[in-house]
């Protein structure tokens, strides 16, 4: 227990506003945030006014029990304990933290000094330990893959040779990927390595790597896909669409067409599908990279990482209609020479 006396009162206000970590004065009888240092406010997102109209339950309303918990022993205890807690900003996302708090008095009155450490970093940090652990191994699976590849190819049937290609082009994608993550922690998506190539390629490609069970229930259509050339990283444009093409039949879309064309700056791709559409809730976050609703499947991540790719050429992915008769995404992939005004 922390006794201060109120000749102290004025160094108290005055360290616990200097204090780095976000600190928090708690009056364990009324329940109220009684003070809050700037690092707090910055924390949570509050203007003063704010923050004193609320309680401890309303900065952790998914912890309660253990919030009071942690708080009871603090005060039986009156020494320093820790726990981790995690606390609803005014954002209303969570921030992981650790929480370190013990009684003081001020003037013969029992308080509860609470101090926060954000835990953001140092989780993200062990997330990106996992993943550089994760994609390493990945990378050395992939390389085997790749080896196996290359001895299929030297089989004398035609078709074995050519699905030996399709194999090698994706354990290569699949190995850049994890090079990517390995280098940076993270997987960041490069800048376009742009060739010249048809539509029809692609669409090729995607019959063989949805695979035989899908297609066999569906149909995926291109109608003059050999007379569209795009100038734009082959790898990339072939995720968009795998992406967009494995949602529509995940849904249960039984025809997907796939149209390309050439257009001033560049070449428009419409993909469109026959499934019950997107539900309403769904679509206003359908680029973000969070779960989509339930009962609906295939339009979350997929769509963040098409978007993202549009965008590295200069271009983008959008919805262009969804209703109960298919849905049409639409993708824009300008040419290398254009930029918006």
């Amino acid at each position: 227990m922390i006794l201060i006396d109120s000749s102290h009162r004025d160094s108290l206000a005055e360290v616990f506003e200097e204090l780095y970590d976000p600190a928090f004065l708690i009056d364990p009888d009324g329940g109220c945030f009684v003070g809050a240092n700037p690092a707090a406010l910055r924390f949570l997102g509050y203007e003063p006014e704010e923050l004193a109209a609320l309680t401890p339950a309303d900065i952790h309303p998914h912890e309660i029990p253990r919030l009071e918990a942690f708080l009871q022993a603090v005060c039986r205890n009156s020494r320093w304990s820790t726990d981790d807690l995690s606390c609803r900003p005014k954002t209303g996302a969570l921030i992981p933290a650790q929480v370190r708090a013990s009684v003081v008095r001020i003037e013969g009155r029992k308080y509860v000094l609470a101090i926060f450490r954000d835990r953001r970093e140092e989780e993200l940090a062990e997330l990106g330990r996992s993943l550089r652990r994760l994609t390493h191994d990945l990378r050395n699976t992939m390389v085997a893959s790749r080896v196996m590849s290359d001895r299929m190819r030297e089989h004398s049937d035609p078709m074995v040779q050519r699905s030996a290609e399709l194999i090698t082009r994706s354990v290569d994608r699949a190995v850049r990927m994890c090079q990517s993550a390995l280098s940076a922690g993270t997987a960041t998506e490069y800048q376009p390595r742009r060739e010249r190539f048809t539509l029809d390629e692609l669409i090729r490609e995607l019959e063989a790597a949805v695979g035989p069970e899908e297609i066999v229930e569906a149909k995926l259509e291109a109608p003059g896909s050999d007379g569209v050339v795009l100038d734009a990283d082959y790898d990339q444009v072939f995720r968009i669409l795998l992406n967009l093409v494995r949602n529509a039949l995940t849904a249960g879309a039984r025809t997907i067409t796939v149209e390309g064309k050439r257009e001033d700056n560049g070449v428009g791709i419409e993909v469109s599908d026959d499934g019950p559409g997107i539900p309403p809730d769904v679509r206003e976050s359908l680029f973000s990279e969070q779960r989509s609703g339930s009962g609906h499947k295939g339009t979350g991540l997929g769509l963040a990482i098409a978007w993202e790719l549009a965008g590295n050429h200069g271009g983008e992915v959008i919805l262009q209609r969804s209703d109960a008769s298919g849905t049409v995404f639409r993708i824009t992939i300008p040419d290398p020479d254009w930029s918006s005004p």
